[in-house]
């Protein structure tokens, strides 16, 4: 009798049959996994660039910063704008908030150095990067408050322009935009809307700016500087902004702070401490309410004592 083995003769049969088995397991499984994460992938990157893609520019061709005050300018930047926060006292940017799978993102220098968009940017430039979110080229901009800056007035966005371009010049290029893998699943997906998507282009812009400790100037404070975006539209608070490892925001109407004083939220936001000892996070930026004046913090305390009360 011959046997199969290392001397030779012929295998069995179920051993000649093992290549064909293993074409049928690539055919039936390996193929079609690998065409559904190639067509995955594919979707991702297309879907990502659409939402990456370049938008009609909104006219702001008459806009100019003529006239603008530098000094209040420099006061919107530093307070309520929080324009300092991302892109430093300087305004030469370098704070960076992408890492990782979600890719890199770096604050841009503001000024007229090498590396800084100030000597391109015409005024219009930068009234549609503030309140449309946008690039010259029309592409959005990521991180970019827009939904907030959206509805600042006419006045404010002029003199923001007129600080920054007297701004020393800052030699100091930053890193380009690289959106990583993770960042691309979650704009192809909408778990991630840039800022421009969600601005209404219908909205019309306050020409001045309300003034004094008013009801419309606290409003008006209050939704430039983004505080629905962290608390929620009624200002409840809940989760959203940040990353999952981030505090919620608290909530800040009526029913939570209804046992302060107007004193005691001054000096909460002067402070960073609440009246029962709480210290504020970071992630809230109170370093810069805090350089908000009297009257101003006075009108942003008679709006939030105006909303609905929601209890937590």
């Amino acid at each position: 009798m011959r046997r199969w083995g290392p001397s030779g003769g012929t295998p069995p049969r179920s051993q000649r049959r093992t290549p064909l088995r293993l074409l049928r397991i690539v055919a039936l499984v390996v193929l079609p996994l690998v065409f559904l994460a190639t067509a995955a992938t594919v979707g991702i990157l297309l879907g990502s660039s659409r939402v990456l893609g370049p938008r009609a520019l909104p006219s702001a061709a008459a806009f100019s910063s003529a006239g603008g005050s530098i000094a209040h300018g420099r006061h919107i930047a530093a307070s309520f704008g929080a324009c300092l926060e991302c892109h430093g006292a300087d305004l030469a940017g370098g704070k960076a908030f992408f890492h990782g799978s979600m890719g890199r993102l770096v604050a841009s220098n503001l000024t007229r150095g090498a590396g800084g968009v100030g000597s391109r940017f015409s005024d219009a430039d930068f009234e549609r990067a503030i309140r449309a979110g946008l690039r010259p080229d029309g592409t959005p901009l990521l991180i970019m408050p827009s939904v907030a800056f959206a509805n600042m007035s006419d006045a404010d966005v002029r003199d923001v322009i007129a600080f920054i371009r007297s701004v020393p010049a800052v030699s100091r290029p930053t890193p380009a935009r690289a959106i990583g893998p993770l960042a691309r699943v979650l704009l192809a997906t909408g778990q991630i809307r840039v800022e421009p998507d969600k601005i209404d282009a219908a909205t019309a812009h306050l020409a001045t700016t309300p003034a004094g400790a008013t009801l419309d100037h606290g409003s008006y404070l209050a939704n430039v500087g983004g505080c629905m975006e962290c608390h929620g539209a009624n200002l409840a608070g809940g989760h959203y902004q940040g990353s999952p490892k981030d505090p919620a925001a608290t909530n800040i109407t009526p029913a939570a702070i209804g046992s302060w004083t107007q004193s005691d939220f001054i000096r909460t936001m002067r402070l960073g401490r609440d009246p029962s000892g709480h210290v504020l996070n970071r992630f809230m930026p109170w370093t810069s309410f805090g350089q908000l004046d009297d009257d101003e913090l006075a009108a942003l305390w008679i709006y939030l004592r105006s909303v609905p009360p929601v209890k937590s």
